[in-house]
This record gives structure tokens, sequence and C-alpha cells, in this order.
């Protein structure tokens, strides 16, 4: 299977930034913090906030990197709908792919009961 990284995968125009701070949820992880919203029918998307005060370009492109590659991984397993921005949390320089996919198998988790227990919201747990 071809894990690509497409822009219909992607959160591009400042407006869906936007959209997701302010019509969206919080979930936060060890060393990330999640914006999102659940919508059907997309599929899921993607997008990384990080400034500069996160540290040198070379750290915030890693994490950007690192981020992308678990976001491919768990794309498959990932509920419908979900548009997520995603942000660092202290120690996000050490952080792994394995990491990142684990923080999205998590929220994507916490979604899905929260799906159960009311058909509409999706809450941090």
């Amino acid at each position: 299977m071809k894990l690509n990284f497409s822009k219909l995968q992607r959160l591009l125009a400042r407006r869906e930034f936007r959209e997701v701070y302010q019509r969206g949820r919080k979930f936060v992880g060890h060393r990330l913090a999640f914006f999102y919203i659940l919508e059907s029918p997309r599929s899921p998307r993607l997008g990384i906030t990080i400034t500069k005060k996160w540290g040198k370009a070379h750290d915030r492109n890693r994490f950007k990197r690192v981020v992308r590659e678990g976001f491919r991984r768990s794309y498959p397993e990932l509920n419908t709908g979900l548009t997520l921005n995603v942000h660092p949390r202290e120690g996000y320089k050490n952080l792994s792919v394995e990491e990142v996919t684990m923080e999205l198998k998590r929220l994507s988790d916490s979604c899905v009961q929260a799906k159960s227990e009311s058909a509409k919201s999706c809450h941090r747990h």
C-alpha cells in the first residue's frame, strides 16, 4: 500500500486552520496537542503549526517530517471526517514516528468512544 500525503489530506488555507480552532476541540497528548473537528464524509486531513519560539528551523522541520510520517502510517485507521491541527509540546525534539502514531491512535480511540457515548461530539479524555 502506498502511503502518500496529497493536497486532499492537508489543511492549506488560513481559513481552514481558523475553523479548526474556532469550531474544534482540543486533545492533549504527551508531546503533542491536537485541535480537531470530526465531520463526515471527508477523509482525514492534517495541519501542522509550529512557531519560531519552538527553536531552530532544523528542529521545527524535523517535527513536521515526523508528524507527517506518523499521519501517513496512521491514515488508514483514522476516523473519517477527522480534520486536525498538531502543535508541539515540551520534549518535541525527541519525538519519534512511533510516538506520533500512538498519539493519533489515542485521539482516534477517544473520538470513537465519545461517538458511542454521544452521537455528535468528540471530547478529551
